[in-house]
């Protein structure tokens, strides 16, 4: 794992320690890659939340351009 990587789960794992009712975070690229996880996440759990994410954000977009709802924001 490369040092921005380890950075990044220090990072999201510190967020997950520190924000009531958080139990893990994933970080996805815009395809639906696993970029990075909180410790503590199964690997495969992680890998799977990824999917969804990609899913709904491919989802949310269509139905954006069905119903004319403009750009969706990404964050």
């Amino acid at each position: 794992m490369s040092q921005a990587a380890q950075n990044l789960n220090w990072l999201i794992t510190n967020f997950v320690d520190n924000t009531p009712g958080v139990s893990h975070t994933v970080v996805v690229s815009a395809d639906g890659l696993l970029l990075a996880m909180s410790d503590g996440f199964p690997r495969d759990r992680a890998d799977q939340l990824a999917a969804v994410a990609s899913g709904l954000t491919s989802l949310t977009a269509g139905a954006s351009r069905i119903f004319e709802g403009g750009a969706v924001n990404q964050t």
